[in-house]
C-alpha cells in the first residue's frame, strides 16, 4: 500500500503550548522559546516511519501530539518494544557518543513531532555542552542502555544467536585485539555465560563447542578468543555487533583484500627467463 503524504511541515512551535506538556512544564518560558525556535515541527501520517534502526542517532524528538511505537526486528518478525505518548522525549540515544538507532519508530496514530539537534536540546535544557553530557552518560547509563538493547534483541532469538551476541558484547567491553580475533581478558565459566543468556549450562556448553568447531571461538588454554566475523557470518539471525567490534571486522576485511591484491600481483609477475622477465 502506498501513502502519498509522508510528512507535513507544521507552523512554528508555540512555546506556551509546549509548556502545557507535563514532561516539559518544568522548563522556563525562555528555555522553551529557544527550543521552539531551533526545533522543526513535523506531522507524520500513520503508519509512516519516524526513524529506522541502523541510522545514525543525531536528532532528539519530542512528541507534541499523537502516539508512536518503538519496535525491533528479530528474525523476520518485528517486536513491539513500547509506545511513545504526547510530551515524551525520545530518540535519546543521540545523547550518547557515536550512537546508532537500535529501534525503529513508526507513527501509531497521526503524530506531530518536534525535531531538534541534540546539541541544542542539551544546551537549552541543561546549559552545558552536549559533549560533556555524552561523556557522563557513557560512563554511567551507557551500560544500562546496552543492556536494554541486548534484551530487546534477545526476544524471539534462539540460544545460538543470544550467545553470539553476548560474546560480541563481552569482547567489546573486556577484549583486546589478537592476531586470531578478540582475546577475552575476563575469565568466564560456561555457567556465567549461561546465566548471561538465560539458558542451561549444558545447552550453553554444547553451543560453545559448536562455535569451536566452526572456528568462531578459539581456546587458548583457559582463555577464549572470539572471531567476530565468523560469529556474525555463521549466525542465521540478525545480530548487531558493537561499534568497536564492527570497526575491527571492517579493518580485517580491508587487510584481507589488500593481501589478496598483493598475492594476485605476485602471481602475475613474469617468471625469470620468460620473454617478459628477460
Amino acid at each position: 500500500m502506498w501513502y502519498l503524504v509522508i510528512v507535513v511541515r507544521e507552523n512554528p512551535l508555540d512555546p506556551k503550548a509546549m509548556k502545557r506538556l507535563r514532561t516539559l512544564s518544568w522548563m522556563s518560558l525562555e528555555q522553551l522559546e529557544r527550543l521552539a525556535s531551533a526545533a522543526e515541527a513535523v506531522r507524520i501520517r500513520r503508519p509512516n516511519t519516524i526513524f529506522s534502526e541502523g541510522q545514525s542517532s543525531n536528532r532528539v524528538y519530542i512528541m507534541l501530539s499523537g502516539v508512536a511505537k518503538l519496535s525491533i526486528l528479530n528474525r523476520e518478525d518485528r517486536v513491539l518494544v513500547g509506545l511513545v505518548g504526547p510530551g515524551e522525549v525520545f530518540g535519546v540515544s543521540s545523547l550518547l557518543p557515536n550512537a546508532i538507532r537500535p529501534f525503529r519508530c513508526d507513527a501509531f496514530t497521526d503524530c506531530t513531532v518536534a525535531i531538534v539537534q541534540p546539541e541544542v536540546f542539551v544546551e537549552t535544557t541543561l546549559g552545558i555542552q552536549r559533549e560533556l553530557l555524552s561523556r557522563v552518560l557513557d560512563a554511567t547509563v551507557g551500560r544500562w542502555w546496552m543492556m536494554l538493547v541486548r534484551y530487546a534483541n534477545f526476544v524471539g532469538l534462539g540460544l545460538r544467536e543470544r550467545l553470539a551476541g553476548a560474546l560480541l558484547e563481552v569482547g567489546n567491553k573486556f577484549g583486546v585485539e589478537d592476531s586470531r580475533g578478540v582475546l577475552l581478558t575476563l575469565k568466564l565459566t560456561h555457567e556465567d555465560l549461561a546465566d548471561l543468556v538465560g539458558a542451561s549450562r549444558q545447552r550453553t556448553t554444547v553451543q560453545l563447542k559448536e562455535f569451536e568447531n566452526e572456528q568462531a571461538l578459539i581456546r587458548d588454554g583457559r582463555r577464549m578468543i572470539i572471531v567476530p566475523h565468523r560469529l556474525l557470518q555463521r549466525s542465521a539471525e540478525r545480530i548487531v555487533a558493537p561499534a568497536q567490534i564492527q570497526r575491527s571486522i571492517e579493518q580485517r576485511s580491508i587487510e584481507n583484500v589488500s593481501q589478496q591484491v598483493h598475492n594476485a600481483k605476485r602471481s602475475q609477475a613474469p617468471l625469470p627467463g620468460s620473454r617478459n622477465g628477460r
